[in-house]
């Protein structure tokens, strides 16, 4: 009985606040709530609550921290979206192919999407890999030269070498994304072609894409842009356009080929070019032997675009340490190496590498740039304070010494005067030195048939003289 009062008790006090009884009051509560709730945040906070989280996470009222929420939830979509719009096939991950040039740079872009509430464990996103000839895979080894981008986990591969091939792949717990395969290669001139842009007033241009063998499509598939290679002043810069074969059908074409079509490649090469809908670099050491051999892959060429520019030099980064009154009590410089101990730990500078190079006199030589600051700009070559210009050196040398669009010093002919110490660098850093000592080396040439008798003649005196020894340590009986 006492129940059933307290239940009829509790109803009246409900009916009563919505008749108004009550209401004058309630509007008070909520009027007073309100202006406390705005005034905390007009007064300003940290960038997390007392509970560590994100203040945007739960944004309340605010209608400031409610769009920033909004428009990283509709970030998370797209890229779930992004994701399911690039699945093969196979409704599985699409794989990359990439090729990279030696001592050149690559990124690998971590596409693991994360949502505003799981952004927190983007420090435990990982970066595993596996060598061209294994198949087991193992953690990345972070160095001077393999970074981890703090901003968005990819992986930054600088002064590539041919070790750097295989496969990598990012991971978060249990959670993997799309794989890539890593080729990379020595260029040369003879490999690589120079040229113009479609606004350039004459060529040579680009190659146009070429049907092939397999229903296959090769075509050049360019790169960014490097950074300019001075601030202030006229620099260049220079991009890079990979051979790659793709399948006639992938990407946004496949849903137009008719159905019959499809079913006529059903072979283990289309197979491949199905999953690699992005395409498959001509050099890449997954492509297959039947499609690398191929008259037009050997006889495609790589590209190289030059181009002038001039940039801004970059302001001076200050780091400004603040009290709670907003007093500014230690401020330093990061754009000439000072950092505060409340930063985080500065990037690895990458070390100056020096190589020792012996020639011989007489030999066709070229000098490459051992080492990298970690950037993609071109190279610029000097002897002591002098500045090695490509147009300069050429007409002084009649040609005998040339700077090629791949950055390195060619030299034909070399003499003893070209033994020198010389230095490449980058964004008027320096990025590594060459010791070049050229010197003579004289080679005796014999006839083969005069050596093979020699041999035999002295082959046969050693046989004699061990017989004689036999002879005179056994004793005649």
């Amino acid at each position: 009985m006492n129940i059933l009062v307290q239940l009829l008790l509790f109803q009246c006090l409900v009916t009563s606040v919505r008749n108004g009884l009550f209401s004058i009051d309630i509007d008070k509560i909520k009027k007073k709530a309100k202006q406390a709730y705005k005034m905390k945040f007009q007064k300003g906070s940290t960038s997390l609550t007392s509970w560590k989280h994100e203040e945007n996470e739960y944004p309340g009222h605010n209608n400031k921290y409610r769009v920033q929420n909004k428009e990283k939830w509709k970030e998370y979509y797209k890229c779930l979206q992004s994701q399911f719009n690039n699945l093969n096939v196979h409704n599985s991950v699409t794989p990359e192919a990439l090729i990279g040039f030696e001592t050149s740079v690559v990124t690998m872009e971590c596409k693991i999407c994360l949502s505003p509430l799981e952004n927190k464990n983007k420090e435990s996103i990982t970066w595993e890999w596996a060598a061209k000839n294994s198949e087991t895979l193992s953690p990345v080894e972070y160095s001077e030269h393999v970074l981890l981008a703090p901003e968005d986990r990819s992986l930054q591969i600088f002064n590539l070498r041919d070790e750097h091939t295989g496969q990598y792949i990012c991971k978060l717990g249990e959670s993997i994304t799309t794989p890539y395969f890593l080729t990379v290669i020595n260029i040369t001139e003879t490999t690589m072609d120079k040229v113009h842009s479609l606004a350039a007033p004459k060529g040579p241009y680009s190659k146009k894409p070429e049907d092939i063998s397999f229903d296959l499509i090769i075509d050049t598939q360019w790169g960014e842009w490097s950074v300019c290679s001075i601030c202030g002043k006229v620099g260049k810069k220079h991009k890079l356009g990979y051979c790659t074969v793709y399948f006639k059908g992938a990407g946004k074409d496949m849903e137009l080929q008719a159905e019959e079509k499809r079913k006529r490649f059903e072979s283990e090469i289309t197979k491949l070019f199905k999953i690699f809908k992005y395409g498959i670099p001509c050099q890449s050491h997954i492509l297959p032997n039947v499609v690398k051999t191929l008259p037009e892959v050997q006889g495609r060429k790589n590209e190289i675009m030059t181009g002038y520019c001039k940039v801004k030099c970059p302001m001076s980064k200050i780091f400004e340490v603040k009290d709670k009154s907003g007093n500014v009590i230690e401020r330093v410089d990061n754009s000439v190496g000072i950092y505060s101990m409340f930063q985080k730990l500065p990037p690895i500078e990458a070390s100056v590498e020096r190589r020792l190079q012996y020639e011989v006199k007489g030999s066709n030589i070229i000098l490459q740039c051992p080492g990298n600051i970690n950037s993609d700009a071109p190279i610029q070559w000097q002897i002591g304070e002098k500045n090695l210009k490509a147009e300069r050196i050429w007409a002084e040398s009649k040609g005998r010494i040339f700077i090629s669009i791949t950055d390195r010093i060619h030299i034909k002919k070399a003499k003893i005067s070209d033994s020198n110490i010389y230095s490449c660098w980058q964004l008027e850093s320096l990025a590594g030195t060459v010791r070049l000592v050229v010197e003579k080396r004289f080679e005796l040439n014999f006839n083969h048939s005069i050596m093979l008798f020699g041999l035999v003649l002295i082959l046969g005196v050693f046989l004699y003289i061990f017989t004689k020894i036999i002879d005179i340590k056994i004793p005649k009986k």
